[in-house]
């Protein structure tokens, strides 16, 4: 039973509880150490007709309660929307998050494989400025060797 009905509540298919078993309630709650007619209240769940202008009282009640209903609804709905576009945030953030880790890992891959370019490059450059200088110093040996050559047979020349 529940708050409001003293602790025992009897079910019958009628409005009204049947004279015919208030003597099997009453030997049933004497068991028991209780007086049925005076520790039980017999309540009455029959339809009554309403009175002149209860009827509008009563739809004011309704109405009333279906408007707070409604806003309750509308407070789970907002607070539902709130939660999925908060979670469509994190998601997107978490999708920015991990592009923004794979951009930036590429960007050193990219960096390591420039300066390798860079020193190869450098390395070329160097044996090619060895090579500039080696047929340089070869020239100028044979440019200088011919004029010592020449030089020195002058000498003997103008000597005799």
């Amino acid at each position: 039973a529940w708050i409001g009905y003293g602790g025992a509540v009897v079910y019958t298919r009628d409005s009204k509880l049947p004279e015919s078993l208030k003597p099997r309630l009453r030997k049933a709650a004497q068991k028991v150490n209780f007086d049925f007619d005076k520790d039980f209240e017999i309540t009455d769940n029959s339809c009554k007709a309403l009175e002149k202008g209860e009827e509008v009282v009563l739809r004011e009640k309704f109405a009333g309660k279906m408007a707070i209903q409604t806003e309750k609804q509308l407070q789970q709905q907002a607070v539902v929307a709130r939660t999925a576009a908060t979670n469509s945030v994190r998601t997107e953030v978490g999708v920015a998050e991990k592009a923004f880790v794979t951009i930036e890992a590429k960007a050193v891959q990219f960096e390591k494989e420039l300066v390798k370019d860079i020193e190869k490059v450098e390395k070329e450059f160097v044996k090619d400025v060895v090579k500039v200088e080696e047929e340089i110093e070869k020239e100028e040996k044979e440019i200088f060797g011919g004029v010592k050559s020449f030089l020195s047979n002058f000498i003997v020349f103008v000597k005799h």
